[in-house]
């Protein structure tokens, strides 16, 4: 069966209450904004002050089938420690029925490691289920990502903490300030 039948029987599952889907991803946000169109006079070439690393905030999401966003922004480089403390945390968590995470194949999604604490995971009721390769469409909190850059982001630089309250302010605002409609 193809990835998208797989996640239409799950999704499916989980609208029957026979399973909790989770689309897993992480993001930056730069302090500039991205820009999709810029207008600058004949000759002359878009000039953007240069930003670092250091000022980025990035994000890991878990985003429910139902809708509710489980998050956390940090503000340094996401390294497979995250990823591995944020699927630990899931795993935690009360549920009564499987909880399956959508994730792509990203390096630090995947690993010895990782493997390990799958299988630790999956007693506790967690399961990872990989996309096929270059399939972003099938992960439905790529949407989420998109809409917060380019859409409900505002377009003005930020650095340090500002950033930081805009893209939190952006997180906890889904589902009530910022709504998105996956039908």
């Amino acid at each position: 069966m193809k990835a998208s039948g797989v996640i239409a029987s799950l999704r499916k599952l989980s609208d029957d209450g026979q399973c909790e889907l989770l689309y897993f991803d992480e993001s930056g946000f730069s302090p500039n904004p991205p820009l999709q169109y810029h207008w600058t006079p004949i000759g002359q070439s878009r000039c953007i002050d240069k930003q670092s690393h250091s000022e980025r905030v990035n994000v890991l999401g878990a985003l429910h089938q139902n809708g509710k966003l489980i998050w956390r922004t940090l503000r340094r480089p996401t390294v497979r420690d995250d990823v591995l403390d944020f699927f630990e945390q899931l795993s935690d968590q009360p549920n009564t029925v499987p909880r399956i995470v959508i994730l792509d194949n990203a390096s630090i999604h995947k690993g010895d490691i990782m493997e390990k604490k799958r299988r630790q995971w999956s007693k506790k009721g967690l399961h990872l289920y990989y996309l096929p390769p270059y399939s972003p469409e099938l992960n439905r909190i790529e949407i989420l990502w998109k809409q917060a850059k380019y859409s409900w982001r505002r377009l003005v630089s930020l650095k340090g903490k500002e950033l930081l309250d805009e893209v939190q302010s952006l997180m906890a605002g889904f589902g009530t300030d910022f709504t998105i409609n996956f039908a």
